[in-house]
């Protein structure tokens, strides 16, 4: 009998983007479970063509109960899943956690289903989803890697406003619906850059996410080297640059690969072609036309003419699909959701 499925964090844009994934891969209503707080609880969510959807339950609620081998796939802040996800893992289920609080801990495998399937099998009840950003980058690197070796990786990141979750979302749409009507938002009254976050989005590009760590670096940067690290089992650097772009849904890079030899673009192309889940496209890919897709779209494949050893290239990617919610399932999948 085939597992059941549940999402923790389910009324949530991840949570949500995670629902409608299961049932585009054919997990039946009959098998999946919605949890969020108690603020959410006894409302519905929908799930698929069910006319009734699911009914929101609260996870630690009195008479709650896992079946022994449940999934559960977490769409819940670092803060919260490190209360959680223990006691679910102590009930007998294996959660794929989609927070940070798991990723670089090393008893905990760190998966991108392109890039190392292996490693779910080393897993003690939890795995971990990595970010958005990181998803993208090593599905196209992977192939890369067994072409040459690779010195450096530098990556500058677009990332779109659903990365910040909802209230991010509606903010860029009130911003956006005060500039039709003829006002443009206000920014704060601090001195420029005293506090980025607050900065209006449309129009805009926001130069960091989150506020930068006294390295300089912001956490998402940080999260991007690390990861990218730990999922290829490398060595090479990578340098990360961050920011927020007024794009609703769709993280795009711009990626730069120094290898050990030259490398030809038709060489890098066929690589990428030949490996799954990923399409590649002359000129590349917008956010738009990837959100609700997928794949990761790779495009201007270039090498630098002064220095041949030196490949550039775009990514881009749906940060809700790919970047979170398909990763969780296809982990999900790797770890005998329909067996």
């Amino acid at each position: 009998m085939a597992r059941q499925v549940g999402v923790v964090g389910a009324t949530g844009l991840v949570g949500r983007t995670m629902l409608a994934v299961l049932h585009q891969r054919g997990v039946g209503r009959e098998r999946v479970r919605a949890f969020a707080s108690e603020r959410s609880s006894g409302s519905i969510v929908p799930y698929g063509e069910c006319a009734d959807g699911i009914t929101v339950e609260l996870l630690d609620a009195p008479g709650t109960s896992l079946e022994p081998g449940t999934i559960l796939l977490g769409a819940t802040s670092s803060s919260l899943a490190l209360q959680w996800v223990p006691r679910a893992v102590a009930a007998g289920a294996l959660v794929v956690d989609n927070s940070s609080a798991y990723r670089m801990d090393p008893a905990v495998p760190l998966v991108v289903p392109e890039a190392n399937p292996e490693a779910v099998a080393e897993h003690h009840g939890i795995i971990a989803n990595p970010n958005c950003s990181t998803i993208q980058l090593v599905v196209a690197l992977k192939p890369l890697t067994g072409l040459a070796g690779v010195e450096w990786v530098a990556v500058s990141t677009y990332q779109a406003a659903s990365g910040a979750g909802q209230r991010y979302l509606d903010r860029l749409a009130r911003e956006q619906g005060s500039a039709h009507d003829g006002t443009r938002p206000a920014g704060h009254s601090g001195p420029p850059g005293a506090d980025m976050y607050f900065e209006p989005l449309h129009e805009n590009i926001i130069p960091t996410i989150a506020e930068p760590e006294p390295s300089g670096y912001c956490l998402e940067e940080i999260k991007l080297m690390r990861e990218t690290s730990r999922i290829l089992s490398s060595s090479f650097p990578v340098f990360a640059s961050c920011a927020r772009v007024p794009v609703r849904t769709g993280h795009t890079e711009s990626v730069a690969i120094c290898f050990d030899r030259e490398v030809g673009r038709e060489e890098a192309a066929q690589a990428l072609r030949s490996s799954p889940g990923l399409q590649v496209h002359d000129h590349g890919v917008p956010p738009r036309v990837c959100e609700g897709r997928d794949e990761v779209f790779v495009g201007r494949i270039r090498t630098h003419p002064l220095l041949p050893r030196v490949m550039q290239l775009w990514i881009t990617a749906d940060n809700l699909r790919k970047g979170a919610a398909l990763n969780a399932v296809q982990i999900a999948e790797l770890a005998g959701l329909n067996e």
